[in-house]
């Protein structure tokens, strides 16, 4: 099983705008047994900071400032997300997401890291690095969700990850932010290089003031 992704780098203001169609929802950790969905609110709360503090060419701590790097899921079908496995932490009950075998967990939200590196003269960017073991390099958010090896097609007796019932989640919010945004385009020791990274116009505006694109030279197309 691999993942799929569409990274990006919006406004608070967009983001809003892309979040309308779905729920946020905490997935990959217990809650609250009276817990339904997180506010829209409550997370564009902390992208806003996490906004502000890298237009301001800020290093992010992971020690210390990890709390601004937050993961959420989206739904556009709240009821679709089941709880069960109730039980008791420090006294009080708590639940959880249940995923079988013939669904899928609800795409991601997360932040993804910016690193380049050179091989066999060629430049590459990649954005698989932890962004908690990396939070210096963090550029923005990406939307994630699986993506089917070999293997996986007997396993879960789909054809592909498109019959999961929450991948159109996914492929309606990376439509959306396609549709406002185009590719990061920058140049570095006169070699131009095209990325996967999406970033809007008005967000572009302030890419020269990251500290992971100033600590690198980079020179933006």
């Amino acid at each position: 099983m691999g993942w799929q992704s569409c990274p990006f780098f919006i406004t608070p203001k967009e983001l809003k705008t892309a979040l309308e169609p779905f729920r946020l929802v905490v997935d990959n950790a217990c809650v609250p047994i009276d817990y339904t969905d997180t506010p829209a609110e409550e997370f564009l709360e902390k992208y806003s900071a996490l906004y502000e503090r890298l237009i301001g060419g800020d290093v992010i701590d992971h020690k210390s400032e990890s709390g601004l790097l937050r993961q959420i899921a989206i739904t556009s079908n709240l009821p679709d997300l089941k709880f069960g496995m109730e039980h008791e932490i420090d006294g009080k009950m708590v639940k959880a997401v249940i995923v079988d075998k013939k669904g899928s967990p609800p795409p991601h939200l997360a932040p993804f890291t910016f690193n380049m590196y050179t091989e066999n003269n060629k430049l590459y960017v990649s954005t698989r690095y932890s962004y908690l073991a990396y939070t210096e390099t963090v550029l923005g958010y990406e939307i994630i969700f699986r993506k089917f090896s070999q293997s996986d097609v007997e396993y879960f007796g789909l054809s592909s990850e498109k019959e999961f019932r929450t991948y159109p989640d996914y492929a309606l919010f990376k439509k959306t932010i396609t549709k406002m945004t185009k590719p990061l385009i920058f140049q570095k020791n006169g070699i131009v290089k095209k990325t996967t990274i999406r970033i809007s116009e008005e967000a572009k505006k302030h890419l020269p003031d990251f500290y992971c694109i100033k600590s690198n030279r980079i020179e933006l197309v």
